[in-house]
């Protein structure tokens, strides 16, 4: 058994899109960086036997993904196999419940994890110098799904 680094490059978000009629995981093209939150809520469950120290028990459950990306035009035939930052942002204006994936390693057996959000915010930034970028913030609706790469 192995311990093997994941490079950066090997995490990444994937976005659910039709392509030739076929819902496909597509991966959100040049990203600089991304994040992946699961936040647990803590419910306090202190009681007078607890004694001087606190206690809590695990609440609900939530998570966001996000990520900063180059901004890039995809057209013709290259639409359908990336997803942009317009895309991104035309989903968000449609007020779109987009399905996700984000994938942690590119090997077989890497773990996937996939739900549902909606894209709560998009930011660019466009400098004299460089190329132009674009941030994302999707928040997670339901559960998170986890299964393993082909």
């Amino acid at each position: 058994m192995a311990l093997d680094k994941i490079q950066g490059r090997d995490i990444g978000i994937a976005v659910e899109k039709d392509v030739n009629g076929t819902p496909t995981f597509v991966l959100v093209g040049c990203v600089t960086d991304s994040t992946f939150d699961v936040d647990t809520e803590m419910d306090e469950a202190t009681c007078i036997a607890s004694g001087q120290f606190k206690e809590f028990i695990g609440g609900q459950t939530g998570f966001t993904l996000g990520g900063t990306l180059n901004v890039r035009q995809a057209t013709g035939a290259d639409k359908d196999a990336n997803v942009t930052a317009e895309d991104l942002l035309d989903i968000q204006l449609d007020n779109q419940m987009v399905q996700v994936r984000y994938r942690i390693g590119s090997k077989t057996g890497s773990a996937w994890y996939t739900g549902s959000a909606l894209i709560s915010k998009s930011s660019f930034k466009g400098q004299l110098k460089g190329i132009a970028t674009y941030s994302v913030t999707m928040q997670g609706s339901g559960p998170l799904v986890k299964s393993f790469a082909p």
